[in-house]
């Protein structure tokens, strides 16, 4: 009995230290790609038959995804990056063929882009997500430039399928709370929409070549607002 108490408590007083032995592990399989990757797969998030989540004043996820998914390919294909995005149109993906997309690839990272939601109305901001470290990395870099335009709720880690499965660096975005009056409101705005894919593709391109290149890329997409989307490549 003393001795079980004694290991537990042994275990128990090295938590964090098992823990980021256990995450480290789970993700030796990830290339840590963050400061070489040539090509970014874009993920919009649902699609199709998977509306995701909606509400009156912010419009259905899908949409919003799509247009903010179409705006960062633009920009990172305007920075000389390769870009895959996991569907141009409203079409439904399948979750493990979106990370099979970003796994066929050589030499990339994968960003996933959707809206949230929440029962509490009071929350809204900004999230990114992440399932390993070189993840982490690039999920920090985008915060900070998002931040320059919303509230962040400080990145997270997460078992999403679309992060677990992938063998890259993998980042997933909620854009703002669609539950939110407020945030619903300025994520139905195409203007405001037009600004977070900026700030997503500027920390994208932040991460891969540093703050300069970063800051040139934005002022060169705050020159350019069309809202059409360039040509964008499939992988299916």
């Amino acid at each position: 009995m003393d001795y079980t108490r004694r290991t537990v408590g042994r275990l128990a007083g090295n938590s964090k230290w098992l823990f980021a032995l256990l995450l480290l592990a789970g993700c030796s399989s990830v290339k840590d790609t963050t400061r070489t990757f040539q090509t970014v797969v874009i993920d919009p998030g649902h699609g199709g038959k998977d509306s995701g989540t909606h509400s009156k004043l912010g419009g259905q996820e899908k949409n919003n995804a799509l247009a903010v998914a179409l705006r960062v390919n633009e920009d990172l294909q305007r920075a000389g990056f390769k870009t895959v995005m996991t569907r141009d149109s409203d079409v439904f993906i399948p979750l493990n063929e979106r990370a099979a997309i970003s796994n066929r690839q050589e030499n990339a990272v994968f960003v996933s882009i959707h809206f949230n939601d929440s029962r509490d109305h009071h929350i809204h901001g900004v999230e990114a997500y992440y399932n390993s470290g070189a993840g982490e990395q690039l999920a920090g870099k985008i915060e900070e430039d998002l931040g320059q335009i919303s509230f962040v709720r400080f990145r997270k880690h997460a078992d999403f399928r679309v992060l677990k499965l992938n063998q890259y660096p993998a980042v997933l975005v909620e854009c703002g709370y669609l539950s939110n009056k407020a945030e619903a409101r300025l994520c139905a705005n195409p203007a405001y929409r037009i600004r977070i894919a900026d700030e997503i593709a500027a920390g994208i391109i932040q991460q891969r070549y540093g703050e300069e290149s970063a800051r040139k890329a934005a002022e060169a997409a705050a020159g350019n607002t069309s809202t059409a989307p360039a040509s964008v490549s499939r992988s299916l």
